[in-house]
């Protein structure tokens, strides 16, 4: 086996939140909270936002106000993903967007994972997936993690389901990955790989691309699917407000002493390192 260097992770930074602004923050978060299963943690009135997520110190998504309407040629999120710890736990949210007649825009096998896709009521994408068990999942020489893309097989899952009344989503739900439209892919590697240390785990053609930290399949999905080159959101649109990372202190000061090395502009306190990524999307990491 020759592993590509590339395709190896060297910091273990995963993605912890998602951040969003919303024209109508309540009713975005009644739509978490009732469709998808999360619980209201905490709001602050006068910064207006709703933080959401499965448990008290485990926010998953907060919702900020906004005015602007979103802008749709831009760089931003594709969608925000939430892993499941069981594929019961799939079964069971499956089953409750039965019953609540909750749109699905899509429901696949990816060979590593079994996700269910949705928009949310202000156009944010959605991923809702398991993972399968690693002994499942097909790992190339060269340490690339290739995907595929096919029907799920929705009645199996659905005959997993523990759940008549669902309870929503379980202990254990995590920001399992962030999928973002992006300017240039080649920057993108750069910057995520150079910079924050994630290893390249797939290709998919010259259009998109998948990283990693570990021997996950991705914590970061890219694509050049609006387009190549195209303009970042205006500050405070609609939309991705910010994707946070979470990251042990040897990580952290190592992502500090990086950015410094290569000149790239940031902000730091002790807790969090905030800096845009090259599509000029907002990324914080944030100091486990």
């Amino acid at each position: 086996m020759t592993i590509n260097p590339l395709t190896q992770s060297n910091t273990n930074i995963t993605t912890s939140a998602v951040y969003l602004n919303a024209q109508n923050p309540e009713a975005l978060a009644t739509f978490y909270i009732e469709r998808i299963g999360l619980k209201r943690l905490n709001e602050d009135s006068a910064d207006k936002w709703i933080s959401l997520g499965v448990s008290s110190d485990e926010e998953l998504i907060r919702i900020y106000s906004t005015e602007t309407p979103k802008e749709e040629r831009t760089t931003g999120l594709y969608h925000l993903a939430l892993m499941l710890p069981t594929r019961s736990d799939l079964g069971n949210i499956i089953k409750h967007m039965v019953t609540t007649q909750t749109p699905i825009t899509g429901a696949s096998n990816h060979g590593y994972s079994e996700a269910l896709y949705l928009d949310d009521i202000e156009g944010n994408g959605i991923e809702i997936y398991v993972d399968k068990a690693k002994s499942e999942w097909e790992y190339n020489e060269d340490g690339t993690i290739p995907g595929i893309v096919e029907p799920m097989d929705v009645e199996g899952v659905l005959s997993t389901a523990t759940q008549d009344n669902y309870q929503g989503m379980p202990t254990g739900t995590v920001m399992g990955h962030v999928h973002l439209h992006v300017a240039d892919l080649n920057d993108t590697l750069e910057f995520y790989h150079e910079l924050l240390g994630l290893g390249a785990k797939f290709l998919m053609g010259e259009s998109a691309l998948f990283m990693a930290t570990g021997e996950e399949h991705h914590h970061l999905g890219a694509n050049l699917w609006k387009g190549s080159n195209i303009p970042a959101a205006a500050e405070d649109t609609q939309g991705l407000r910010s994707v946070i990372w979470s990251a042990n202190e040897e990580d952290f000061n190592t992502i500090i002493e990086r950015l410094n090395e290569a000149k790239h502009p940031f902000i730091e306190d002790d807790q969090f390192i905030t800096l845009k990524d090259p599509a000029g999307i907002q990324t914080v990491i944030q100091k486990a």
